[in-house]
């Protein structure tokens, strides 16, 4: 019998409970490895092969009984068609914009109606539109979207990357913008959107790219061995000149994890940079004078220096450093004669502030700043000091480009929680910022009467947690509002407010959407990351479950309304916050979440992330990745929350048999009612790359599981 079959009629005559126990099973096979004199059970070891007939089979049976379950949700396909209007009102969408020095245009367009990105071009913002590349017509299966596009400093080329299935390595192509012809594949084996992107050189000669030797996800040798290269277009298009690998400059000790980047940040600068990059926000950084021939490196600063940006004036380098300062600060020496111990302090440290980013303009130095993560300003500092820039709105986040230091050009695109992203151009005569998108902004009248809450709440510590919540007008405290938390916490990464009016379907059917930032993020600066990061990881679910503790205690909300979601390094967020409080929470999902950590390190993205979490080789770091080990802390008996847990495939960054365990082990131990489902997209990846279509589902699976499992009546399954 088929197990679509077999599902239907389970379904029909036995009920839930018995249906699932009915799939296919996987026995444990445990293995026990010995860390540092720990004895770690591993049951589900098997799992670790994707190719094993039963793994296979069982992964199978769980996508087509999630997907069952899931359909039959009430007004899922609503939540569906309700995406697409929104999607529709903006009728436009346009991202991966390019301005040249020259006022050229470059960007990706995409029509809501057929969901086709394209690559568009045009001469300063009132030029006339020209299409110059259809994925569509040139591949017409209907697999493949440009996940990548950088065009040459004069604008003369472009460069486009393809990838398919939510693969996210991209294929490279050139495109002439004059006559729009196509070049032959450059390669197969880059991933720009993620790893070192595309730099031209200074003459438009050809362009760098970080080339991965292996780009099967599955093998045990994917991400390693990466190496900068060059391709010249007057070259064998298969022929390349490497630049800066592990092989190649010995005497730089890149480990073959480590991903050397080739870096030119302007075509007038005099130097070329190479960073030796990974899973931090800071790299080793070399320079080079000798324009490709014969490259010689010269350390310019380490990891240690905690510089996370860092642009060229002259002989000079103007940076924004975390080195002594937890809020950042704007520096400046001598590339030649480098004194990073006594620089010149250009912007010094905020006290309640962080510095984001800034841009050099020939107008000055320009620079934004976040409070707690959730408000945003703009200051100026130029030969008159420095001086705060009036905004027309509060905004929650703000993000600056510029052309380059000889240019006066200057845009600001900002973000909010009941805001998208508007574009304006700074003004320096009136010192005003004037509106300047691209493509008309849609109206969203639904959430015209939603409120914006920003909150501190008290950890387990004591440390103040900002806390972000949108909800209707006129919410009754009584307990009875469900409550959705998203939170990350890893890498340094801040969650600044945004607008998703799909998730802000939650809030119209009654719900609450909080966001808290955890430590482990960087809302707060430097000392808000380290915060939780390896040892000190535990913070960033504790300061989940205090917000939780918060919002039940305020009566915003009850623990059999709550739902914690979150994706990736956010699965040890959502997985030990599920494992130490189970009482807390009635809902959990977690999306190709990181769960097993201890076996982290041997995934293909593995070693780089030792960066952030640690490796089982140092007995602090390995005590430090099993407390953070989700798949660890699952014990047999516990009542667990009703949980959805979701994989691609394809998955270049976290590797499908790690939500995987998770998931089979978790519906083992759990001695509820509650569903505990698996999806498994056998053709997707991470997320980042996918279709419309895709995506559209995947986020109706999220908030139509969130309200059937905490008793939104419309959201019940059908009979």
């Amino acid at each position: 019998m088929k197990i679509n079959s077999f599902i239907s009629i389970c379904l029909l005559s036995i009920g839930y409970l018995s249906c699932q126990s009915s799939l296919p099973k996987l026995s444990p096979d445990t293995i026990v490895d010995t860390y540092h004199g720990h004895q770690i059970e591993d049951s589900y070891r098997k799992i670790e092969n994707l190719d094993d007939p039963e793994v296979k089979k069982w992964l199978e049976a769980q996508e087509n009984y999630t997907r069952n379950e899931l359909n039959k949700i009430s007004k899922r396909g609503y939540l569906i068609d309700k995406q697409r209007d929104f999607d529709a009102r903006n009728v436009i969408s346009v991202s991966d914009l390019y301005i040249t020095k020259e006022d050229d245009y470059f960007y990706i367009k995409s029509n809501v109606k057929d969901g086709n990105a394209k690559l568009f071009y045009k001469k300063g913002i009132k030029g006339q539109e020209t299409l110059l590349f259809d994925v569509e017509l040139f591949r017409p299966n209907g697999e493949y979207i440009i996940n990548y596009s950088k065009p040459s400093w004069d604008g003369s080329k472009v460069v486009i990357g393809l990838t398919k299935n939510d693969e996210e390595i991209s294929e490279l192509f050139v495109i002439d913008v004059h006559s729009k012809k196509i070049s032959q594949p450059i390669t197969k084996n880059s991933w720009p959107s993620a790893i070192g992107g595309i730099q031209w050189l200074p003459d438009n000669s050809g362009f760098t790219y970080v080339h991965l030797p292996i780009t099967d996800n599955k093998s045990n040798k994917f991400l390693l061995n990466t190496k900068s290269v060059l391709h010249l277009f007057n070259d064998d298009p298969k022929h390349t000149i490497e630049l800066l690998s592990k092989n190649n400059n010995p005497k730089l000790k890149i480990l073959k994890e480590d991903f050397p980047v080739v870096s030119i940040l302007d075509n007038t600068d005099q130097y070329i940079f190479g960073e030796i990059r990974g899973a931090s926000p800071y790299a080793d950084t070399y320079y080079s004078q000798d324009k490709f021939k014969n490259l010689f490196w010269k350390s310019l600063f380490t990891k240690d220096e905690k510089i996370k940006k860092f642009r060229v004036v002259h002989d000079s380098i103007i940076y924004l450093t975390a080195n002594n300062a937890s809020n950042f600060e704007i520096r400046k020496t001598s590339i030649l004669n480098p004194d990073f111990k006594n620089p010149i302090t250009i912007v010094k440290e905020l006290p309640e502030s962080v510095i984001k980013d800034f841009v050099l303009t020939s107008k000055g130095l320009f620079f934004s700043t976040t409070t707690n993560g959730v408000v945003a300003d703009l200051y100026r500092k130029d030969h008159n000091g420095l001086t705060k820039i009036k905004l027309p709105k509060v905004f929650g986040s703000i993000n600056l480009s510029a052309k380059s230091k000889e240019h006066d050009d200057l845009w600001i695109t900002t973000k909010g929680w009941m805001n998208g992203a508007t574009r304006y151009r700074f003004d320096h005569n009136s010192n005003l910022l004037i509106e300047e998108n691209i493509t008309p902004k849609a109206d969203f009248p639904e959430f015209n009467d939603l409120i914006v809450e920003e909150l501190l709440v008290k950890s387990h510590d004591g440390e103040d947690i900002p806390l972000s919540l949108v909800y209707k007008k006129g919410i009754k405290k009584d307990g009875s509002n469900p409550v959705m938390l998203r939170g990350y916490g890893s890498y340094g990464f801040s969650m600044f407010p945004y607008f998703s009016p799909s998730i802000l379907t939650w809030v119209l059917e009654g719900g609450i959407f909080a966001t808290p930032h955890v430590r482990g993020g960087g809302e707060k600066g430097e000392n808000w990351h380290l915060g939780g990061y390896k040892t000190t990881k535990p913070n960033t679910w504790k300061d989940l479950i205090s917000c939780t503790e918060y919002l039940i205690y305020k009566k915003y909300s009850s623990a059999n309304k709550t739902v914690i979601w979150s994706a990736s390094a956010g699965g040890i967020l959502i997985g030990r916050a599920l494992t130490e409080r189970p009482d807390l929470f009635a809902v959990a999902i977690i999306e190709s979440g990181s769960m097993n950590m201890i076996r982290s390190e041997i995934q293909p993205n593995g070693a780089n992330n030792i960066k952030e979490f640690g490796t089982v080789k140092i007995k602090e770091e390995f005590e430090a990745l099993l407390e953070m080990d989700a798949y660890h802390h699952i014990k047999n008996g516990v009542s667990y929350p009703a949980t959805l847990i979701t994989t691609g495939l394809n998955d270049p960054r976290v590797v499908a048999w790690d939500p995987a365990k998770f998931a089979v082990k978790l519906q083992a131990a759990n001695s509820s009612q509650n569903p505990i489902l698996f999806s498994v997209d056998m053709k997707g990846g991470h997320g980042f790359d996918t279709s419309k279509a895709n995506a559209y589902k995947k986020r109706a699976d999220v908030l139509s599981f969130a309200l059937w499992q905490t008793g939104h009546p419309e959201y019940q399954p059908k009979e």
